[in-house]
């Protein structure tokens, strides 16, 4: 934990069950996010416009809060770089594929090939020496990786073997997920506060998604036609000003493997909100997907929350 990051009033210091439960609140407010891209689709917004806004909107609002707080950062060479880098790996890059392959593979691969990244964080982590290898936090991984197996591995199949080389395609948004958990931790600019490096990550991936929605021909300013378009939109720029915060500041408390349990709590939130606002019924196997996920939560941060208590 970097003393530097005590300076700012945004900056928390809090004792590990404080950060799982911030873990858990950072995916279910995430798993939000599938209700608004539903809603957004559903009204008609171009897919790519809808990332570039929300981004761009969310990103202008904390930029403001960090001029209140006065935390706002250095434009340093180093720090654009990274509000780049991470806007490209955190949104620009992996939400253009996810979009890009969603018509071309089942839903259930593409909810499979979301929650690699969880294992792909891990590899990175101990490849770069930034956690030590733990056969715990492994099998806590593999069970929350089970546990949305269980929910998806039916609809997982691929009923055409040309869509094998899609799934490839797909499998690099895991990726940059996974390599954003690591840059979270490794080229984080010095005397930035988590804050300040969201809005420049929500900023920069709106300029990367800028070039994405002009070449696709996707252009769209808000407001919507429909409200529930608005309604999309606004919750979208919701939940980026409060995730983006929450994740960096897990990562830099506790590092990337710790925060990766969260990806497995995304999806199953999803499930959850589904049900909530769409009145979708869970089955036995969502359940015990829960059950399997709170078990890989807790074996993945069990050996650093005995070890600094």
């Amino acid at each position: 934990m970097s003393e530097e990051n005590h300076i700012f009033r945004s900056a928390i210091n809090p004792d590990k069950s404080w950060l799982i439960l911030l873990l858990f609140l950072n995916g279910i407010i995430y798993g939000m996010h599938f209700v608004a891209n539903k809603w957004a689709v559903d009204s008609g917004i171009p897919v790519f416009a809808y990332i570039f806004w929300y981004s761009f909107i969310a990103g202008v609002i904390l930029l403001l809060l960090c001029i209140c707080l006065r935390e706002f950062p250095k434009l340093s060479p180093k720090s654009l770089f990274v509000f780049a880098v991470m806007g490209t790996t955190g949104i620009a890059a992996p939400l253009a594929l996810l979009t890009w392959t969603a018509s071309k593979l089942p839903a259930g691969v593409i909810g499979l090939v979301v929650v690699m990244s969880p294992v792909f964080t891990y590899i990175f982590s101990t490849v770069l020496k930034i956690e030590k290898f733990a056969w715990l936090r492994v099998l806590g991984i593999l069970i929350g990786f089970g546990s949305v197996l269980l929910v998806y591995l039916p609809d997982a199949s691929l009923p055409d073997p040309s869509m094998a080389s899609w799934l490839l395609i797909a499998l690099i948004a895991p990726i940059c997920f996974a390599a954003t958990n690591v840059f979270a931790a490794i080229i984080r600019p010095p005397k930035v506060s988590s804050l300040a490096l969201s809005a420049g990550i929500l900023l920069g991936g709106s300029l990367v998604m800028l070039p994405i929605m002009l070449i696709s021909g996707e252009y769209w300013i808000p407001p919507a036609d429909m409200m529930l378009g608005n309604y999309a939109l606004i919750t979208a720029i919701l939940i980026n000003l409060a995730i983006w915060w929450m994740f960096l500041e897990i990562v830099r408390n506790a590092g990337p493997v710790f925060f990766t349990p969260s990806n497995y709590v995304i999806v199953l939130s999803s499930i959850g909100w589904g049900v909530v606002i769409f009145g979708e019924k869970p089955s036995i196997f969502i359940w015990g997907a829960v059950i399997m996920m709170f078990a890989g939560v807790f074996l993945v941060n069990y050996g650093q929350i005995k070890k600094k208590s």
